[in-house]
């Protein structure tokens, strides 16, 4: 059965310290500060030039953000956004509709998809519900019956054209890892083993990733590979799992992106840079698991995006609100709840491979206002 990495973390485990723990306190911080006081969820946006906060957004996104705390909130012990959790979790589960013998997320305005079931499922599993088995088991179910013959999944569960493949089977297959961890129903182990292997060879390698979805698209299949290659007990998935990751990660790499955040910093978009670092870790436990050559440049890596975001955190001349959050590069101020919770993810991820703190040396000379 699956492993549940750090699914309620100590209050005072003694390796939770750190720059990069100091600065997950200040992010948590953030989250406080961006609860609509009109609903008690999250706020979606909020620029502080205007001082304009946003609701509800796009729901995978308000979805994930709950997820994104629960995560944040186990990692560092603390219990002060659970009423945020519950209230969530109830306004979501309204949206969840029953079918004969699975159920889907009605987001409205947008047609249902795996993602949003993936997501409301991830967040589940992280409750402290009691129930939380049940509750997820008909939205997995769901994402099961997507699955094709040949290990893909159809995105949508209506009758329209399939979109956004390339980022939605690898968080339906994260969703369905969580299940078996949970419940160590087989079933869910046999659609990732499936379903991963047809991404690597019958997506991927037909060349069906856009260049401007490589980092995006490197970060959701790590997430996913890496529970997969705990969880796995075929030798030859773990290889595949494994060569997979190392040459996603491997071609972004080689691609500039990280030098290019080195070098010129003030043209990245702080979500990239982010999601780079989420993927990035998780293939940098998996080359340390098996000492592979690789783990010197991961963390090379790993270490030039650290600084980068740890620089683009706002910490000093800004509003209360903004601080502890991300605006969208180091000039754009506004800010969204998924771009915290990518970087909040990224940075446990480092804590957890035994970085806790940025380079010493910055790869990234420049500072944008009001980082530090």
């Amino acid at each position: 059965m699956l492993k549940e990495r750090d699914r309620q973390a100590p209050l005072h485990d003694p390796k939770r310290i750190g720059t990069l723990v100091d600065r997950l306190e200040l992010m948590f911080e953030w989250y406080r500060g961006m609860v609509d006081e009109r609903t008690g969820r999250l706020l979606y946006t909020y620029d502080p030039e205007t001082d304009v906060a946003v609701g509800d957004g796009e729901p995978i996104r308000d979805i994930a953000a709950v997820w994104d705390i629960e995560v944040l909130s186990a990692f560092l012990g603390r219990d002060d956004l659970r009423d945020l959790i519950r209230r969530s979790l109830d306004h979501f589960e309204q949206r969840v509709v029953p079918r004969v013998g699975y159920a889907i997320v009605a987001p409205g305005g947008e047609s249902s998809s795996i993602a949003h079931s993936a997501f409301m499922a991830l967040t589940l599993a992280r409750s402290d519900l009691p129930d939380k088995v049940q509750r997820f088991t008909p939205l997995v179910n769901g994402i099961l019956r997507q699955q094709r013959e040949d290990g893909s999944y159809k995105i949508f569960f209506e009758a329209v054209p399939d979109s956004g493949e390339e980022l939605y089977p690898a968080e339906a297959m994260l969703a369905l890892l969580d299940a078996y961890g949970l419940t160590g129903d087989a079933r869910y182990l046999d659609s990732v083993e499936r379903g991963f292997a047809y991404y690597k060879r019958d997506y991927y390698d037909r060349g069906l990733v856009a260049p401007d979805a490589r980092v995006f698209f490197a970060n959701w299949q790590s997430q996913a590979g890496r529970p997969l290659f705990e969880a796995t007990s075929r030798p030859e998935l773990k290889d595949l799992i494994r060569a997979f990751l190392f040459e996603l990660q491997d071609r972004v790499i080689e691609s500039g992106f990280y030098d290019g955040v080195a070098r010129r910093p003030e043209r990245q978009a702080s979500v990239e840079v982010a999601c780079g670092l989420e993927g990035l870790a998780d293939a940098f436990a998996v080359a340390i698991s098996t000492q592979d050559r690789r783990t010197a440049e991961y963390r090379r890596c790993i270490g030039i995006a650290l600084a980068f975001l740890v620089r683009a955190q706002r910490t000093t001349g800004c509003t209360t609100r903004e601080r502890g959050g991300f605006g969208g590069s180091l000039s754009s101020r506004e800010q969204r709840i998924d771009v915290t919770g990518h970087v909040a993810s990224g940075f446990i991820k480092s804590v957890e491979n035994g970085i806790a703190e940025p380079p010493t040396s910055s790869h990234v000379t420049h500072q944008g206002p009001g980082g530090g």
